[in-house]
């Protein structure tokens, strides 16, 4: 059996944010959301409670607030009742978890991996397998997949857009993987966070063995209203709403009232996303190309996403780099390691542009004057 490494990436975000507090020229370039759109949140939050209480403020104590799931359901075309909403994503793969997994059990995870991903299967006790993602595509392989299911394996957990890489899984390639599950009768779960990049579809639309987790936290930057959902099939359902209705208290009813208002036009949200992208992409492509012929780091920009998972050119521990290059330069990329993937660096670009070149040129700098000093 595969094990985790002990590096734990939540903790390591939490210390750098805070201490960034007391940086005043702190360049976070790790962030893997786009930034969040104050100005188009605050203006809907006064639409639902700055006059009259907006009609879309109604309770979330079912499977979520009503509009939420009727904007859900038009806009995936499928059955209201096939969605459950969740407080955000984390919560909904916990649900998930909670409905299939328990000591002992089998759980097959990607790698690279978001790691909260194979935290939470052994939280539950859990076995941990991991299936390769390889560059430079990062696609599954579906035999390798089928050779590590085992008879007590319960979940086979995949990112779309992966994180950290930002690979996209085709609707071809995904189907693939859903026989291998069908044959087995495993379900996979496909966090879908990053999917809106790429198309509004959903993975669950394409077989019963997809069970589609997704939020509104990282393409459209709005993590403060902690808005997700879960689209599983009708046997996946009761399963999973066995647990929900025991377990999620947590839904808020204010911030889903704003979220109904959001889903039910999104094209301001679409139109944030898309202009940060379309400013801040060019430079992190003019930024590698520089950093490739430097010879300190390797690896495409991936076509869809607000990610970069570069490899370093040279053998370092990257975990001790990443905290020198925040100790000597101000700058906060996540290592690979956090990732299951020791060499790599993940960056993030979905901010201001100017943010961006900043951050990529003190990572430039930061990585020569390194590979300098330790003779790397």
């Amino acid at each position: 059996m595969d094990t985790l490494n002990s590096h734990d990436y939540s903790k390591w975000c939490r210390r750098i944010v805070e201490e960034s507090q007391s940086h005043a020229d702190a360049n976070l370039l790790f962030d893997s959301s786009i930034a969040e759109p104050t100005e188009l949140l605050r203006e809907q939050i006064n639409r639902c409670f700055g006059g009259a209480l907006t009609s879309r403020y109604r309770s979330t104590f079912g499977n979520g607030n009503p509009y939420v799931l009727d904007s859900l359901a038009a806009r995936y075309g499928v059955p209201r009742d096939s969605i459950t909403c969740t407080t955000g994503a984390s919560s909904g793969l916990a649900i998930i978890f909670n409905a299939y997994v328990e000591p002992g059990s089998h759980v097959i995870v990607e790698r690279p991996y978001f790691d909260f991903l194979p935290a939470l299967a052994l939280n539950h006790g859990a076995q941990v397998s991991f299936i390769e993602r390889r560059a430079p595509d990062y696609s599954i392989d579906p035999e390798e997949l089928e050779a590590l299911i085992r008879p007590n394996t319960r979940l086979i957990v995949l990112t779309n857009l992966n994180n950290p890489t930002g690979a996209h899984l085709t609707d071809a390639q995904l189907r693939k993987l859903a026989t291998v599950a069908e044959r087995a009768g495993v379900k996979i779960v496909v966090d879908e966070v990053y999917g809106d990049f790429v198309s509004l579809d959903t993975a669950a639309k394409l077989s019963p063995a997809f069970i589609s987790v997704n939020s509104l936290t990282k393409v459209y930057g709005l993590f403060s209203l902690k808005c997700g959902w879960i689209i599983a099939s009708e046997e996946a359902r009761a399963r999973i709403n066995a647990v929900y209705e025991r377990f999620e208290f947590g839904l808020s009813k204010v911030a889903h009232t704003v979220a109904a208002v959001v889903l039910e036009d999104m094209r301001p949200f679409e139109s944030h996303w898309r202009g940060i992208l379309s400013a801040s992409q060019p430079v992190v492509l003019m930024q590698a190309e520089a950093l490739a012929r430097a010879g300190l780091l390797t690896g495409d920009v991936p076509a869809f996403g607000c990610m970069y998972f570069p490899r370093l050119t040279f053998n370092v521990d990257d975990v001790a780099l990443t905290d020198w290059l925040w100790l000597h330069h101000d700058i906060a990329v996540a290592p690979g390691s956090y990732f299951g993937s020791p060499g790599h660096l993940r960056i993030g670009f979905g901010r201001n542009a100017q943010d961006v070149a900043n951050g990529m040129e003190r990572l430039r700098l930061g990585l020569l004057q390194y590979r300098e000093l330790h003779n790397v």
